[in-house]
């Protein structure tokens, strides 16, 4: 064997030390330091692929990570993306009939005509089908348009949206496949109050500054006629035949304090009065202002994540007088949630997630009322939620939870999810 050339010694000499400490390190690496270093090589990596794609440009909430279907789109030179997210649900009631429930599957159909100009919408169907007939219910399910709108790439950091948004409020009323939050069940606060799913015909901005995101949003709003006890959320109109008499207004900033922690607040404003009447009988204007904050940080096998909204009801006691429907002059809810995923203790080989939870919410739909009409207690529920999320891959969900009621019946859930 012929010997190896000086020169060649010099160059293998400091590679083959390299590798040697290399694998010393990784040897003496637990297996947390193991996780965080593969999570932070892998975000790296998209990061790399992302500039190159040209999807690094900030138009869809920069610096956070996009739900599949609208990111998908982004993805590609120009052409047809197709995703979509479903869950199902099983709910034992305390002393009422147990149910299970085709929740909702949902298709996301997006398209680039060219670099500047995107479509995006999801098609929903709700509750297995169309048809009324049920053991439990007379409501049918239904078909909707979740969202459908065009948009325009300025640069990088600015767009314009117009069509059918979702409305910029929340954690959960712009990314709510079932992934994305830990319980079965979204919470009553973002339900109720929000009230999510909530979507609005208009024109909506997106920038980026920074460790900043705005959006700011013109166009139809809620339908104040039907607003009652239990909150605004009878008042979303869907995209169908919009009473547009009022202009709604809402303002959301996101901040990305750091890796993996995201801070913002939103405020809707409104008169929600609409066309004045309610069938026969005249309503106020109802000014509604709807502000909320939120927070939610996600590092290593950590989950948090806290929300608080509230309402204020302008002429809530002039419309309770006219229609006999207490609504309130302010509503408010609130919860705080935290998750541990705890598969690399238990399970160090395996790639899915286990992850323990825990949320606590207080909502109370009539927390000040008019003169004279008194507060429901039924409005006002404390909720505690236990259970455990288990995804075997990232894009499919298991979950078990219990929902403890302070004055109303408890739940059992168990759910299934799945994105693509």
């Amino acid at each position: 064997m012929k010997p190896v050339p000086h020169h060649l010694k010099n160059l293998l000499a400091p590679a083959v030390a390299a590798m040697l400490a290399s694998a010393l390190v990784h040897a003496q690496e637990t297996v947390e330091q193991r996780l965080d270093r593969i999570e932070r090589e892998n975000r790296e990596l998209r990061q790399r692929v992302d500039k190159m794609a040209g999807t690094q440009a900030p138009a869809q909430q920069p610096g956070a990570e996009l739900p599949p279907g609208t990111r998908k789109v982004y993805a590609i030179g120009d052409g047809l993306s197709v995703a979509g997210y479903g869950e199902m649900l099983f709910s034992q009631n305390s002393g009422q009939t147990d149910v299970a429930d085709a929740l909702r599957a949902v298709i996301y159909f997006g398209y680039r005509f060219d670099p500047k100009w995107l479509f995006h919408s999801e098609i929903e169907f709700e509750h297995g089908t169309t048809g009324a007939d049920s053991g439990t219910t007379s409501s049918a399910g239904e078909v909707s348009i979740e969202f459908g709108y065009l948009e325009h790439l300025f640069d990088e950091n600015v767009s314009l949206r117009t069509g059918l948004v979702l409305m910029p409020v929340g954690l959960v009323n712009e990314k709510h496949e079932p992934t994305e939050f830990l319980p079965a069940r979204r919470s009553q606060t973002e339900t109720r109050i929000l009230p999510t799913t909530w979507r609005e015909l208009g024109f909506e901005g997106v920038a980026t500054f920074g460790d900043f995101d705005a959006k700011l949003f013109a166009g139809t709003g809620l339908d104040g006629e039907e607003f009652d006890e239990s909150g605004l959320r009878e008042g979303r109109q869907e995209g169908n035949r919009v009473a547009a008499d009022d202009i709604a207004t809402a303002l959301r900033v996101d901040w990305h304090a750091c890796q993996g922690l995201l801070a913002g607040s939103s405020v809707v404003y409104q008169k929600a009065g609409q066309d004045g009447v309610r069938g026969t009988t005249a309503i106020p204007e109802m000014d509604t202002l709807i502000a909320e904050g939120h927070v939610d940080f996600r590092s290593g096998p950590w989950i948090a994540r806290a929300l608080y909204a509230t309402v204020f009801s302008d002429d809530a006691l002039e419309f309770a007088t006219a229609t006999g429907r207490n609504l309130a002059e302010r509503s408010y809810g609130a919860y705080c949630e935290l998750g541990c995923d705890v598969a690399p203790w238990l399970f160090p080989s395996s790639t899915a997630a286990v992850t323990p939870f825990v949320r606590y919410e207080h909502i109370d739909t009539q927390a000040k009322m008019g003169e004279g009409i008194p507060a429901d207690p039924a409005q006002d529920n404390a909720i505690f939620t236990f259970g455990v999320n288990w995804r075997p891959i990232d894009k499919i969900v298991f979950k078990a939870d219990f929902e403890d009621w302070s004055d109303s019946s408890d739940r059992f859930n168990l759910a299934m999810g799945y994105v693509f």
